[in-house]
């Protein structure tokens, strides 16, 4: 009985663990289509878990922290444009400048809004419990009784795939990322749609690091979001750019994640930053598993000038 508990609660968390980095991986996915690489995903999940975490406290709704943190997200992804698109700095360089943006500001602002030593809880977003299918014997809990954001970040993963191969807006996106001058022959503004790209990838990410705070852990912390926009990067590159197979590699990340959780948690004799590496050795131990003959959209991280 216990094992079988402990299976049930390993897979429950894993799904539990899912929604941070898919909502990052899918929007900085429509970013990546677009021949923009937003290195600074994990800058603006942080800046977003502080901004979602803030207006739960004041408002004591979660859902308005949601919408904080995509509003925050949104300026930064406009700042990163500005240079990337406009100014054409090399994206690697901003994106990581973002980074370490994020990371400074979002404690600072903790700091000085929050007094030292006290680490204050917001409401969180709980689980749905839907009736009848919650009741059924160890699948019930692990599919039927999880966060609303985990449902919503996995039917995303159709409409991205919709949005990019059918719609108007989604190949144009696509012919932008592959080659943005004859797409520009063609009559489509690149600037425009690299700037909506990247504000799309912003919106999404500022959901995921929202995640951490108003569903995950109803506090923040310094680093809250663990490396996790790094991940969903590193998740882009073994889906191969598509929308589908982003969460075979994703689920692996999680289940890992999860199990050397569970494992701290009933006292193995493992010390916890050996447990704490094993997610990060699975990722590495992934590349030539799932990263092989991987084709990045052809117009990536290049620059672009208008007519020139």
């Amino acid at each position: 009985m216990v094992d079988v508990l402990f299976v049930e609660a390993i897979l429950y968390q894993t799904l539990k663990l899912v929604p941070a980095i898919l909502f990052a991986s899918l929007g900085e996915l429509v970013a990546e289509k677009s021949g923009v690489l937003n290195l600074g995903v994990e800058g603006i999940m942080l800046m977003a878990a502080f901004t979602a975490f803030d207006v739960t406290y004041m408002t004591g709704n979660p859902w308005l922290g949601i919408l904080g943190a995509i509003g925050v997200s949104l300026i930064l992804g406009l700042v990163f444009s500005f240079f990337a698109v406009n100014l054409r700095v090399n994206q690697v360089v901003i994106g990581l400048g973002l980074w370490l943006f994020g990371l400074g500001l979002s404690d600072t602002l903790y700091r000085a809004f929050f007094a030292v030593g006290t680490t204050p809880t917001v409401p969180i977003i709980g689980d749905m419990n839907i009736p009848v299918l919650t009741s059924i014997p160890v699948i019930g809990r692990i599919f039927f009784d999880q966060n609303p954001l985990v449902y919503i970040s996995i039917a995303l993963i159709p409409v991205v795939a919709f949005f990019l191969s059918k719609t108007n807006l989604g190949m144009k996106i696509t012919a932008v990322g592959e080659n943005p001058r004859a797409a520009e022959t063609m009559g489509v503004d690149v600037y425009k749609i690299r700037y909506l790209a990247v504000l799309i990838g912003a919106a999404f990410a500022g959901v995921g690091g929202a995640y951490f705070t108003i569903s995950l852990l109803s506090t923040f912390i310094l680093n809250v979001t663990f490396g996790k926009g790094f991940i969903a990067l590193a998740m882009i590159y073994f889906g191969k750019w598509k929308p589908y197979r982003i969460f075979l590699p994703l689920i692996i990340f999680s289940f890992v994640d999860s199990l050397q959780l569970g494992v701290q948690a009933i006292g193995v004799p493992i010390k916890y930053f050996f447990l704490n590496m094993i997610p990060y050795i699975t990722i590495i131990a992934l590349i030539p598993i799932l990263g092989r003959r991987a084709e990045a959209p052809a117009a990536l991280m290049e620059p672009y000038k208008k007519g020139g």
